[in-house]
């Protein structure tokens, strides 16, 4: 890949006047990427970014302030792309307003000045291709934006499609401007580019990314070389793709058997792995005091947060008992290598793509309020196996599906098609859910099998605080899966 072009950095509020600065005060609360409560929040300017010969976008990063917010390095850190067109017009039409993303207009000591959110405006869009892709045309001669068009209800980013961008590979471009920024290499940028340079074809291919990069004379402690940050990053455009939780749901809406289509996932997060593992290396082997002890801090919070869930205590505690008794077995067997590797970390049917070329993986971030050393670190790929189930699960209960075997059906049809790709077989086993788990792995079959459980459990008690906090109606789909889980 040829280096990106370089943006500008400076510290504080440089280009944005006080009176932008109090107008996205009042606006940025209301944006559904926000990533907190805005009650009692203020932000608080970190870093201004421009683009060289781009005189009217400014990229604001403000570091969020408040009660149980961290501080400093820790912080959580928006960023605010803007463009200011100077205007003799106080108002703006509505057509503008929809168009290109008008937040208001606001009048300083040198003249009235309209306030357009970046994510939505091709001047920004074009200033973010430019600095990911040397590429790019200049803007008077670019049909690089022809047709160019914002994804809505996005929740956590902005992405653009560009489907006239040109590249190395063909046409079409995928933007994702990250809207929560986090210091060090981001793992959406890492992982698909080292997919890509792996030369694997499940992912949308990495094309280029903007980097954020140390303001002058503040390296400190932190390597010269490497990105503070990275603000966005630009993929090929999967052309006429289909959402993974869509599909699955049209075809549990219609009862119709999803099992092909789950096992081609299965062997496609497989290859993933093995990818994922050969590309960046494994970690360090399973510690088992430490990984059981986050599973049940987990559920200890999840079981003081919702008073429906107390009748399971005793169940998960006695699989997370049997769980760390076999684990502890298992390490001492093989002599403490049981081995870690990078993995997806939020892998559900969601972050998957359908299209006539098959399934693709994408969004490698995580969640984006975790700090990027925790969603980086090596962890065991039955984690993304289990989440992929519990999508399937959700799938059934979401596409409401008559048919009562249809979320099993393609579970097991996912297990199968990872077993198979990964060639870690065992012969004689009858439970296709013990064979896929111990692909990649050092743990014996039952020892496998039992861990997934711990991990279906515990991404099931993540989604019933998830539901009782934010969609009560539909609780009763992670509770229901807890319950069945225990009792299998």
């Amino acid at each position: 890949m040829s280096p990106a072009r370089h943006v500008h950095v400076s510290p504080g509020a440089a280009h944005l006047r006080p009176e932008v600065l109090r107008l996205l005060d009042t606006w940025l609360p209301g944006q559904r990427w926000y990533p907190v409560p805005a009650e009692g929040v203020t932000h608080e300017p970190w870093l201004t970014v421009t683009f060289p010969g781009v005189a009217d976008v400014v990229v604001a990063l403000l570091r969020l302030a408040g009660p149980g917010l961290a501080a400093g390095d820790e912080s959580l850190v928006i960023q605010v792309p803007l463009v200011l067109t100077p205007t003799a017009e106080p108002e703006a039409d509505t057509a503008e307003t929809e168009a290109a993303g008008l937040i208001g207009t606001v009048t300083t000591a040198s003249g009235t000045v309209r306030v357009h959110d970046g994510g939505a405006h091709p001047a920004a869009w074009h200033a973010y291709l430019a600095a990911a892709l040397p590429g790019a045309r200049e803007p008077e001669d670019s049909t690089e934006l022809a047709g160019a068009r914002r994804i809505s209800g996005e929740q956590s980013n902005t992405s653009v499609l560009l489907p006239a961008m040109a590249h190395d590979a063909g046409h079409g471009g995928m933007l994702k401007i990250l809207r929560t920024v986090a210091l060090g290499p981001h793992p959406d940028v890492v992982i698909p580019a080292a997919l890509t340079g792996a030369g694997w074809d499940g992912v949308p291919r990495f094309l280029g990314a903007v980097e954020l990069p140390l303001p002058d004379g503040a390296a400190g402690h932190r390597d010269p070389a490497e990105p503070l940050a990275h603000l966005a990053v630009l993929s090929e455009l999967v052309t006429d793709a289909t959402d993974g939780f869509e599909l699955a749901c049209a075809y549990a809406a219609r009862d119709e058997d999803f099992g092909e289509r789950a096992a081609e996932l299965g062997a496609v997060v497989a290859h993933l792995h093995v990818v994922l593992r050969r590309a960046l290396g494994e970690g360090p082997g399973l510690e088992p005091a430490g990984f059981m002890g986050v599973l049940r801090r987990r559920a200890a919070e999840a079981f003081a947060d919702v008073p429906d869930l107390a009748p399971q205590r005793a169940g998960v505690t006695a699989l997370f008992d049997a769980v760390s008794a076999r684990l502890a077995a298992a390490v001492e067997r093989t002599g403490g290598v049981v081995p870690l590797q990078p993995i997806h970390g939020d892998l559900h049917l969601g972050q998957a793509l359908h299209s006539s070329s098959g399934w693709k993986v994408l969004d490698f971030e995580g969640e984006p309020q975790r700090p990027v050393s925790e969603r980086v670190a090596p962890d065991l790929p039955l984690r993304d196996v289990a989440g992929m189930l519990r999508s399937l699960d959700y799938a059934a209960a979401v596409g409401q599906t008559t048919d009562p075997h249809w979320a099993a059906h393609a579970q097991v049809s996912f297990l199968e098609g990872y077993r198979q790709a990964s060639g870690d077989a065992h012969e004689g086993t009858v439970h296709a859910v013990a064979d896929a788990a111990t692909s990649g792995s050092e743990l014996d079959v039952a020892t496998a099998e039992l861990l997934l459980r711990a991990l279906v459990v515990d991404k099931a008690l993540y989604e019933v605080v998830y539901e009782f906090r934010h969609r009560p109606a539909w609780m009763h789909i992670p509770l229901a899966a807890v319950e069945r889980v225990l009792s299998s």
